[in-house]
């Protein structure tokens, strides 16, 4: 409830849905980090389920198609990964939501958690965006090594420490490379800032998460998403002199959007060379996909 407060408070909620985000799951890790002096392990998937079984029926779960029956009393969703597969979004019930839209109410309703469950820490500021603030910028600062050495670490914890650890840094992944590149297309040049909390611009991994679970920014790329698409299925490649290179595996049609105007191109990067695209990741893709 900590950490469904502190969404709204942060502005990540346009709506009474509350679905399970990298910055859900990062604030409630925060909140865990911040007030839990026992002996448990963190689990947000066990309260994100189960909070719909209080009597005040302050939580309800939305599953998506077809599996409406875990939400039986019989039933149980035992794993992050389970739990994003089968529950769509959670929703507070509206009255509450409507009263948690107003500052003030936050902040009582956050006193009377903390006094409620964890009577020994007294009212004090919530540090719990740190953990994300924390995550984004060791995604921007650590070198291969440092990254190696605190996976290791991350896999000496429980599975489910892994599951939403991982879930939360590739999200943070997703936030600061775009940041890193001004929210610039790093082939296209294209840029657009919105009002509202959606970006136009992705974060491409070089080497994919599933190959190397590496999500420090030289294995990262800013792109716009048919650019991504391109990247990923290898139509696009990127040399060593961080110049676009074009597979001959496909045929396009005249149009202003072709990927052959970018040819040879040169890409639009960080000015910080420990912020640019690892070479050797490059490599890794470009044998990948055949283009040496």
């Amino acid at each position: 409830m900590l950490a469904l407060i502190d969404l709204i408070d942060k502005g990540f909620v346009p709506k009474n849905e509350f679905y399970i985000t990298p910055e859900l799951v990062g604030l409630f890790k925060g909140n865990w980090n911040q007030y839990v002096t026992s002996g448990h392990t963190p689990n947000f998937s066990l309260p994100f389920y189960h909070l719909k079984n209080e009597s005040s029926k302050v939580w309800k779960l939305h599953t998506l198609p077809g599996f409406e029956t875990i939400l039986t009393a019989s039933n149980s969703v035992k794993s992050f990964n389970a739990l994003k597969s089968y529950v769509r979004f959670g929703q507070l019930a509206e009255e509450f939501f409507i009263y948690l839209l107003d500052a003030d109410n936050r902040t009582a309703a956050r006193a009377a958690i903390i006094e409620r469950y964890f009577p020994n820490q007294g009212q004090k500021q919530s540090y719990a965006l740190e953990y994300l603030v924390t995550i984004e910028n060791q995604i921007a600062a650590d070198d291969t090594a440092t990254y190696q050495s605190r996976i290791i670490e991350l896999l000496k914890r429980s599975k489910e420490e892994v599951e939403e650890e991982s879930f939360v840094r590739v999200g943070a992944f997703k936030r600061q490379i775009p940041k890193l590149y001004n929210h610039t297309c790093a082939i296209t040049g294209m840029r657009v800032d919105t009002t509202l909390n959606a970006s136009m611009i992705d974060a491409c991994h070089i080497v994919p998460w599933a190959e190397s679970h590496d999500d420090t920014v030289t294995n990262g790329i800013s792109l716009c998403p048919n650019l991504h698409r391109a990247f990923d299925r290898g139509l696009v490649a990127v040399n060593n002199d961080y110049k676009v290179l074009l597979s001959d595996n496909f045929i396009e049609s005249e149009s202003p959007f072709n990927l052959s105007q970018f040819r040879n191109q040169k890409l639009i990067l960080p000015s910080q060379d420990r912020l640019k695209p690892s070479r050797q990741n490059l490599e890794w893709h470009r044998k990948a996909w055949g283009f040496e």
